[in-house]
């Protein structure tokens, strides 16, 4: 296995947060369940000119897409076909960060996948060939962010009220709600709700759930032996019972099922 991974600096390194490359030529051919995060990538297939995702976890219910495709902010778990992973260049988007590169397009690719080229255009293919082009993983990672940099529309920065919620809702010291933010903003709730979700592809109340789901899965990767009950207190889930609900309705899987089969964080094989 080869990982590459380069945080760009800004003002690149405000909206993407990481590029990655990925090549592990011997994994096996089988269908991965990945959990949501809340956030929006992109995804280059170097191997081949597809990339596939499923709905569910049935494989005869397949969606294929151009080798570049954009990933929504999810807020439930979804397949892809583990084989695409055997050669793949990525960039994860910072939370709201998408919004400079495809504007009122972000709220609609909440939830779904789409080609490129069906939001860039001819462009979309020349980005992938110009990462093929790149002799080394280094520079395929930067030949990915110049043409993110080419992209990048500061004109769309979005609303100033979003980038505070979002940084309230990371703020490790407390665990803000959404009533929290909108009183310090002095804005009314609906015109919050629906500005933070036109830049971020989820309302505001589903990202947090997200966030939180996310931290009880920081908590598992420890390595640590895991008290579920200590995960459910520390991750601000009213009771252990709410807790494991939560957890199944975002992975599929009861917390137990997820540390005994997961592959690496967010990554679960569905067979094989």
């Amino acid at each position: 296995m080869h990982f590459v991974t380069y945080a760009p600096p800004p003002p690149l390194g405000r909206f993407v947060s990481l590029l990655w490359y990925y090549a592990a030529p011997e994994l096996p051919d089988l269908l991965e369940r990945v959990l949501p995060t809340g956030s929006m990538s992109l995804l280059i297939n170097l191997a081949e000119d597809e990339l596939r995702s499923y709905d569910g976890d049935d494989p005869a219910r397949c969606r294929r897409l151009g080798g570049v495709a954009v990933c929504g902010a999810h807020a439930e778990h979804f397949t892809i076909d583990t084989a695409e992973q055997r050669l793949i260049v990525g960039a994860e988007f910072a939370p709201g960060g998408a919004f400079v590169f495809f504007g009122p397009e972000t709220e609609a690719l909440g939830g779904e996948h789409v080609s490129l080229d069906a939001l860039w255009g001819r462009e979309a293919g020349l980005v992938r060939e110009r990462v093929l082009e790149a002799p080394t993983p280094d520079a395929k990672l930067r030949a990915l962010g110049a043409a993110l940099a080419a992209r990048l529309d500061r004109s769309r920065e979005g609303d100033p009220a979003v980038a505070f919620a979002l940084a309230a809702f990371a703020d490790p010291r407390r665990a803000y709600t959404v009533g929290d933010v909108t009183g310090q903003l002095g804005m009314p709730p609906k015109r919050f709700i629906r500005s933070f979700t036109e830049q971020v592809g989820l309302t505001p109340k589903r990202y947090c759930r997200v966030r939180r789901f996310q931290q009880a899965l920081t908590s598992i990767e420890r390595g640590e032996r895991v008290s579920w009950a200590g995960v459910a207190a520390a991750c601000g889930y009213y009771d252990q019972a709410h807790f494991i609900h939560d957890f199944r309705a975002f992975a599929g899987l009861t917390p137990t099922e997820y540390t005994a089969r997961r592959r690496e964080r967010n990554h679960v094989p569905l067979g094989g």
